[in-house]
C-alpha cells in the first residue's frame, strides 16, 4: 500500500512512514489539478483540501482531522488496517526508502561514543545515510502507534514489540 500525501501534511507523511508505509510528499494544487498522479492500484492520496473533492477520484481520501495523530487514525480506520498491516520502523522518516541493517562496526564514528556503547543494533538509509537504533525514541513513537490502532481495535490490539 501506497500513499501519495499532500505536502502539508508533512507530519502524518511521517508518521505512516514509522507505521512502515510508502508515503510521498507532494504539493497538491487544485488549479490546475495537471500536477496529480494518475491513479494506481493501491495508492492512495491523502489532503485536507475539501475542494479537492470534486476530483471525482475513487484513490482520494481528503482527511477532517487536524493533527497528525488524528489523521493517522482517520486513515487506518477508513483503509480497514490493523496492527497486522504495519511493519513499524522499516522505513526513514525522512527520505522514505527501506532502511538496512548495518554491522555495528560500520557505524563507529557515525555515532555518538555513548550510543556506540550502548546500542547493538544500527540501520540506515540507502538515500540520506541516516543512521538509526532503537534508542528512546523507539518507546514513544511505538507506544503512539499501538494506542492508533488499540483505538481501531477497542483495545483488543496486539502489542507492538520494542
Amino acid at each position: 500500500m501506497k500513499f501519495i500525501v499532500d505536502q502539508p501534511l508533512g507530519a502524518l507523511a511521517k508518521w505512516l512512514r514509522f507505521c512502515g508505509f510508502d508515503a510521498t510528499l507532494m504539493r497538491l494544487a487544485l488549479d490546475p489539478p495537471g500536477n496529480w498522479p494518475p491513479p494506481r492500484p493501491g495508492t492512495h492520496i491523502l489532503t485536507r483540501q475539501a475542494a479537492a473533492l470534486r476530483l471525482k477520484r475513487p484513490d482520494l481520501m481528503v482527511l477532517a482531522a487536524p493533527d497528525s495523530e488524528g489523521q493517522l487514525q482517520e486513515v487506518l480506520h477508513r483503509l480497514g488496517l490493523s496492527v497486522r498491516d504495519l511493519k513499524p520502523l522499516t522505513r526513514c522518516g525522512h527520505c522514505n526508502d527501506l532502511l538496512f541493517p548495518l554491522h555495528r562496526d560500520q557505524v563507529q564514528g557515525r555515532v555518538s561514543e555513548h550510543v556506540f556503547l550502548h546500542h547493538r543494533r544500527f540501520y540506515e538509509c540507502p538515500r540520506c545515510h541516516r543512521v538509526y537504533w532503537p534508542g528512546s525514541h523507539l518507546r514513544g513513537i511505538t507506544g503512539t502507534l499501538r494506542d492508533q490502532v488499540a483505538q481501531l481495535e477497542d483495545g483488543g490490539a496486539e502489542p507492538l514489540q520494542e
